[in-house]
């Protein structure tokens, strides 16, 4: 069977992190190798307390199962700290990962900084060279490239700021008011893959979900413009099959079928 890594933070609430994560994986036809990178105290309404692991330790959990099992891709989310980017990039390196997908998961969505303000300039200038896809979110785009990103057009040049450092970039577009738009930008340009808005409350998980269902298809050989298309149709099935967990944000179920 196919194995994917992914190396993330494990959501108490169960709809987001590494739990929809190794659900995504599961569904796709793939088996999950998994690296906890930091334990969430979160619920639905949000993020209460991070609680790093050691970077060492993440180190060990990746080379425990690579050793073992090697992965066809990785899908990158969470890593809070700078040590732990900095652990994550030397093993990129020393074991020539392939098919890193990266999930550049700097802020939850209810405000609470996800990666230390630190590490930022490290995890653009180290990581992203390293990985063969980044995935941000409007936003998350924003961070990166310190340019106002609130458009298709300006998702665009975002997303070819960002291809200069060197991956391909699929910059989603859940923020856009109106259809959602998702914006490819790989070696022969831009691609829009668009859609209607599903209007839901259940969106808590989207971002895991679309980064481990790209990762999961390019670690079984498809093409990323095939991968991103995949992941598109099992997030917005995901989306509609949504449930309430709590009092907040309902969760996406990747369960549901593509």
């Amino acid at each position: 069977m196919t194995t994917i890594l992914t190396i993330a933070g494990s959501d108490s609430c169960g709809g987001a992190g590494i739990q929809a994560d190794i659900k995504t994986i599961h569904r796709l036809g793939a088996h999950a190798l998994c690296a906890v990178t930091a334990v969430t105290a979160q619920n639905s309404r949000g993020v209460e307390a991070v609680y790093p692991i050691p970077a060492p330790f993440i180190s060990k959990q990746i080379e425990a199962v690579v050793s073992d099992s090697p992965p066809k891709a990785v899908k990158i989310g969470m890593l809070h700290t700078l040590e732990a980017v900095r652990a994550v990039v030397r093993v990129i390196v020393r074991r020539d990962l392939p098919n890193v997908v990266l999930d550049p998961v700097l802020c939850a969505s209810t405000g609470e900084w996800l990666l230390e303000p630190g590490a930022l300039d490290f995890f653009r200038e180290e990581l992203i060279p390293r990985v063969r896809v980044i995935t941000p979110n409007l936003p998350e785009a924003s961070m990166l490239t310190g340019s106002s990103v609130e458009t298709v057009e300006e998702a665009e040049v975002a997303a070819r700021t960002l291809r200069a450092l060197g991956p391909d970039v699929v910059v989603t577009g859940g923020h856009l008011k109106g259809l959602c738009v998702d914006v490819l930008y790989d070696e022969t340009g831009p691609h829009r893959f668009s859609g209607e808005r599903i209007e839901t409350s259940c969106t808590h998980g989207t971002g895991c979900v679309f980064s481990s269902a790209v990762a999961t298809a390019l670690g079984m050989g498809m093409e990323l413009s095939s991968a991103v298309e995949q992941a598109r149709t099992l997030v917005r099935n995901a989306l509609r099959r949504g449930y309430a967990c709590g009092m907040g944000t309902g969760l996406v179920d990747p369960l549901a079928g593509t």
